[in-house]
């Protein structure tokens, strides 16, 4: 398979976005590959909306030039069409991105004649209802219910498929996919997990009880939170985006999507050894024994 028309989304607000498009610009009008140039949409209160309405293109291959917010804007514009999306990282961390922005001329020979591998990540369908409304949402990383400017805690009582899981009384509760494990998930005090793995993880945020931790579950049954009613009210995001008011009484449910994300990799990429170069785990900076 040879590439022929990719679709590039690309953050002109990073510092080297400019030079990289240059570079990538130059390899692909070389090797004759037809291009159409996206920018990333300006973060504004209905973002999500203003994502979700794109239309489904038609392309090999669309290409992130940013990081890992890049990647996921991404995601949500051209969710559905089943297109691999290849991360350049131009970023900061860029745990979903696949090839280093000073190293474009010399890797996308590769990827335009589909040297890459395909990992299907897991995605959320959730629905958001109560008594006056009744909102769809999507997500790639997490779906959050939080109590944003609210002083009050939100009560929240959870349910795993048919079985009751626990009550919470806390800032907000995360459902994580394994992708989603290294976003806030991760720093609420959540496992990573494999991408590999059927799961989701339930985190609370700051739960007023020290022995609420995380759960994983898993991801074929759904996830049912309801707002009991003397809770204080919250904000539903879907990968960080608002999408929905939470007051007492409402229900949020949470499961696996079928839109999943096909996100391309250079073959040699190693899930474990990107984890261990992006959070510093190695031991290689420690003073050696004498």
């Amino acid at each position: 398979m040879k590439i022929g028309k990719v679709i590039i989304v690309i953050n002109h607000a990073k510092a080297h976005a400019r030079p990289t498009a240059i570079a990538l610009k130059e390899v692909l009008t070389r090797e004759g590959v037809a291009q159409e140039w996206l920018a990333t949409v300006p973060l504004k209160h209905n973002l999500y909306e203003a994502l979700a309405t794109e239309r489904l293109p038609k392309a090999d291959l669309i290409i992130a030039c940013g990081g890992d917010g890049t990647l996921l804007q991404t995601a949500h514009r051209f969710r559905g069409a089943g297109i691999p999306i290849l991360g350049i990282n131009i970023g900061y961390l860029g745990f979903v991105t696949s090839v280093d922005g000073e190293r474009v001329a010399e890797e996308m020979h590769r990827i335009l004649r589909a040297d890459f591998v395909i990992s299907q990540r897991t995605a959320l369908d959730l629905v958001v209802q109560n008594a006056q409304q009744r909102v769809t949402g999507w997500a790639l990383n997490d779906a959050v219910i939080i109590r944003g400017d609210n002083p009050r805690l939100v009560s929240i009582s959870a349910r795993v498929g048919q079985r009751a899981l626990t009550n919470y009384r806390c800032d907000g509760l995360i459902v994580a996919t394994p992708t989603g494990s290294t976003a806030y998930s991760l720093a609420a005090g959540g496992p990573i997990i494999s991408p590999e793995c059927n799961v989701l993880v339930v985190t609370p945020i700051c739960p007023q009880s020290l022995t609420n931790r995380s759960v994983v579950v898993n991801s074929t049954e759904p996830i049912e939170m309801r707002l009991e009613a003397h809770s204080g009210r919250a904000v539903v995001q879907v990968d960080g985006m608002t999408l929905a008011k939470a007051t007492p009484n409402t229900t949020i449910i949470v499961e696996s999507s079928r839109d999943s994300v096909p996100i391309a990799f250079l073959p040699e990429i190693n899930y474990y050894d990107t984890l261990g170069k992006k959070l510093l785990w190695r031991g290689d900076g420690f003073p050696k024994p004498t």
